[in-house]
């Protein structure tokens, strides 16, 4: 029987048959109706066997993005490096507020006694994103202009812990900061994903053939991108 190295929980329901799910880092046990006592004792061991199985076989192709860690578990000062190679120097340290303030390798950040560690997480990002937007509208257009040619109004990067990417109808492209920290292939990638929406706003065989024109291997990066997580705040 594998180890239990996953929180869990069990639910009850009125369901046929037992399952578990994996969500938000916690295996769920939901117990199918009309068991026994040594029936869900049965079933909650098997299933939790089963599940930590599975992940441990994910595990070792899944790549976690999650680049402030340290910082959000008690280092003061930590080495933050970008895909590209770019690195920036954070340093934490005791304040009133919640600021930064910029030095020639990133940046200080003053903690204030009430912030929390979300909103420190997303303060992370914020910086990072601004420091980093110029470059990524640069990128978007060369692309763009390399494959699709499409118009767009702006690009905006900003973390988010759901999607990659998104297109407005307006042509705004939104990609998520945590792009920053993957090859520039699958950057790439996003980047074509959500320009063919400004032709196709679904993912219709017509949006997927758009995509394979301007990027014939996209299906590679996308099995490839699957296999990156997110962190939440």
């Amino acid at each position: 029987m594998a180890k239990n190295l996953y929180p869990h929980r069990v639910e009850r329901t009125c369901n046929k048959h037992s399952r578990a799910v994996f969500r938000e880092d916690t295996i769920i046990i939901r117990l199918a109706r009309n068991l026994s006592k040594t029936e869900e004792h049965e079933h909650v061991e098997d299933l939790l066997d089963r599940m930590t199985k599975q992940l441990l076989r994910e595990e070792k192709h899944i790549v976690y993005i999650h680049p402030f860690k340290g910082l959000l578990s008690g280092k003061q000062r930590d080495v933050i490096a970008l895909a590209n190679g770019k690195r920036y120097e954070i340093a934490l340290r005791a304040g009133t507020k919640l600021s930064a303030a910029r030095t020639r390798k990133g940046w200080i950040v003053s903690v204030g006694p009430r912030t929390r560690r979300a909103a420190l997480h997303r303060f992370l990002w914020n910086i990072i994103a601004e420091r980093e937007s110029n470059r990524l509208y640069r990128f978007v257009e060369r692309v763009n202009e390399q494959t699709l040619g499409i118009h767009i109004q702006c690009v905006r990067l900003r973390f988010a812990s759901s999607q990659w990417g998104s297109c407005s109808p307006r042509g705004i492209i939104m990609l998520n900061a945590a792009l920053l920290f993957v090859p520039p292939s699958l950057l790439r990638y996003i980047v074509i994903h959500e320009l063919a929406h400004r032709k196709h706003a679904d993912h219709s065989p017509a949006y997927w053939n758009l995509v394979k024109e301007a990027l014939p291997r996209y299906c590679a990066l996308r099995d490839q991108l699957q296999n990156h997580r997110l962190p939440t705040l």
